[in-house]
């Protein structure tokens, strides 16, 4: 048969010289692709071929007349570059990069803080310090918080438990801060109700007093020895009590709050 003479590779039966014409015989008849009636052509075994770089990725089919690409796109770059297969190129490329200072294997970052070097402490700044970056970080912790992320440790579970000996009134005293004491700090413009001092302030009970709130939880519950659950039970229940009764209060810096009755307590 003549060279310039092409059989179908699937019927043997139908011969043309032209190509296209050979293409047209094969999708009608066979449902046969082109790039598969190209490799059966002109490819050993019918296979097509993979990229030269060695991947194993196929490579993309041209036309009927110029067969399949030799590598897949970008892939030769590793073959006739640095960044490739062809370790003498590369290290060609990185000692003339070397040479003319257009690159160092050093980081960018290299022996800089933001104490010796000014374009450094910039961009500290920018990213931990930046009112940007705080507002992300809030809204990250609240979210943690709302959602369970973060759950807050306490009693055994905490790294500074010592067995429950945490003193009761400071306990307490926590716990009445941010229903209590914090309201009557901000009701008041955050200043002394004698004095007008913006200094050291605390909420004094003008009325009710304290140690007779606390007596009263420890009648209702049990004196509670080290027993930090039951602590922190009577601290929920004195908070409660100064919710539900409606506890008065007076902010008073601590000179005043001494004057009121001898020590700074609430």
């Amino acid at each position: 048969m003549d060279l310039s003479t092409f059989t179908c590779p699937e019927c043997g039966q139908y011969e043309t010289t032209k190509l296209d014409s050979l293409r047209i015989h094969c999708q009608k008849k066979h449902n046969l692709p082109t790039r598969k009636l190209y490799a059966l052509l002109f490819l050993s075994g019918g296979k097509e071929p993979t990229c030269a770089c060695g991947c194993g990725e196929p490579t993309k089919f041209l036309t009927l007349q110029r067969g399949f690409s030799e590598y897949v796109l970008g892939h030769a770059a590793r073959v006739n570059n640095n960044w490739g297969h062809n370790l003498k190129a590369r290290e060609k490329s990185l000692k003339k990069r070397r040479d003319e200072g257009l690159w160092s294997r050093d980081p960018w970052n290299r022996g800089k803080t933001k104490e010796n070097d000014s374009e450094f402490a910039k961009i500290v700044e920018r990213a931990y310090n930046s009112k940007e970056e705080k507002i992300r970080k809030s809204s990250m912790m609240k979210s943690h918080w709302e959602n369970g992320v973060i759950s807050p440790l306490t009693g055994s579970a905490h790294s500074q438990w010592k067995g429950g000996t945490s003193a009761l009134q400071p306990l307490v005293r926590s716990h009445l801060h941010s229903v209590w004491v914090y309201p009557k700090l901000k009701a008041s413009g955050f200043r002394c109700f004698k004095c007008c001092s913006t200094d050291s302030l605390e909420v004094h009970h003008d009325g009710e007093r304290f140690a007779n709130i606390l007596y009263k939880a420890i009648l209702e519950l049990g004196e509670p020895g080290d027993d930090f659950e039951k602590k922190s039970l009577i601290a929920e229940w004195v908070t409660d009590y100064h919710i539900e009764k409606n506890v008065s209060g007076v902010v008073l810096c601590v000179g005043c709050h001494d004057g009121e009755h001898g020590s700074a307590s609430l």
